[in-house]
């Protein structure tokens, strides 16, 4: 007698298979959420790593101490380290030594202000091959950098040109004294008064062509005249010196601009040495202490300021939100404009209530750091 075949319960057959699938998905599961919890750790691990970023100026100028001001809050704040750094002498090469240490030292961001654009450019476009770079107050327009951060000096030129048009309503000649005018923030500074003394249609934006250094400029069809644009190199010792040749060349001159930040104590201090500031003008760039008290006394018209705490803070943190993947809510054009202000008699009390705030803080800091 033959046995008989078993039997197999279709019930049981599809429970088993059942119990196969849910162990083979309870099994991809686990894979799942160990996969998950394994990228949640490194995005967490990078979320809080603590970056390091570099903050490199034009030089060692008074002017950077509102920078200054911003950095500890913001090390605490971002969970960041950041080199702040000076060049000695306000060199492009210096920049550039800066910028090879910083990459060597594994920086996860530069911050700079371009002291020669169309030099450095190429340079700056392989050092952000490996490291992403934010430029403020002083642009590299054409290089892949993430953003530009500063007013706009251009516009803050044409804010100035139309303050001459107030300073010298009947016309007259002036002169400019500036560091270089191979550095971008004073080439648009300059034109910007010329475009507005031309009566060119407004721009907020550099349009791109600049008018050569010459001597004797007429402007507004000869109302005023750009007697002459006087350079240093950056050299702070020569700014007075050159304040001083430019008053003795020109006795017809009735106004001197100060376009960097240290070339309008030079200035002040060369028309006060000369008696000259009940006949004499002025006004300048940046907000020098000894600017803002002239402007007080009623010894120059105007500042227009800029806002190097907020360059700090907008440069620095774009940088960090970039290096952990976090959006940068940079604009399309990549301009994050921090507006300049017009500081004459009638506000000049609270805007220097604040930057003497930003001084005390900053000048701290460069005393902390520099004992170290």
């Amino acid at each position: 007698m033959m046995a008989a075949k078993s039997q197999v319960n279709p019930r049981d057959f599809n429970r088993a298979i059942f119990k196969k699938e849910a162990r083979m998905k309870s099994k991809a599961l686990v894979i799942l959420i160990a996969a998950l919890l394994i990228v949640s750790a490194v995005l967490v691990g990078a979320a809080d790593k603590k970056l390091r970023i570099a903050y490199i100026t034009n030089g060692p100028y008074n002017f950077w101490t509102y920078s200054a001001a911003a950095v500890k809050g913001l090390e605490k704040d971002l969970n960041i380290t950041i080199d702040f750094l000076e060049p000695a002498n306000g060199t492009a090469q210096e920049q550039k030594q800066l910028i090879e240490t910083e990459v060597a030292r594994g920086a996860d961001g530069i911050a700079i202000s371009v002291v020669d654009p169309d030099n450095a450019t190429p340079f700056l476009n392989d050092v952000m091959q490996k490291v992403p770079m934010v430029m403020f107050d002083s642009d590299a327009p054409n290089s892949n950098r993430l953003a530009y951060v500063g007013m706009s000096n251009y516009a803050t030129g044409r804010m100035a040109g139309k303050a001459v048009t107030k300073v010298l309503p009947n016309g007259g000649g002036f002169a400019i004294i500036v560091g270089r005018m191979d550095a971008q923030n004073a080439i648009e500074r300059r034109q910007g008064m010329i475009d507005e003394l031309n009566g060119k249609p407004y721009a907020a934006q550099y349009p791109g062509e600049m008018t050569p250094n010459d001597p004797n400029i007429a402007l507004g069809g000869g109302k005023w005249t750009l007697l002459d644009t006087r350079t240093d190199g950056g050299d702070q010792s020569m700014a007075k010196s050159n304040a001083e040749d430019t008053i003795l060349k020109f006795p017809q001159m009735k106004l001197m601009v100060g376009m960097w930040s240290y070339s309008s104590p030079a200035i002040l201090s060369a028309l006060s040495d000369a008696k000259l500031f009940k006949k004499m003008k002025m006004m300048g760039f940046d907000m020098e202490p000894e600017l803002l008290q002239a402007v007080k006394d009623g010894n120059a018209y105007a500042a227009f300021g800029q806002d190097p705490f907020q360059y700090c803070v907008q440069a620095i943190t774009i940088l960090a939100n970039a290096a952990r993947g976090k959006a940068t809510n940079v604009p399309a054009d990549k301009l994050v404009d921090v507006p300049a202000l017009e500081i004459t008699s009638k506000n000049i009390d609270k805007a220097w209530a604040a930057y003497k705030q930003q001084l005390a803080t900053g000048d701290a800091y460069l005393k902390a750091t520099a004992a170290q």
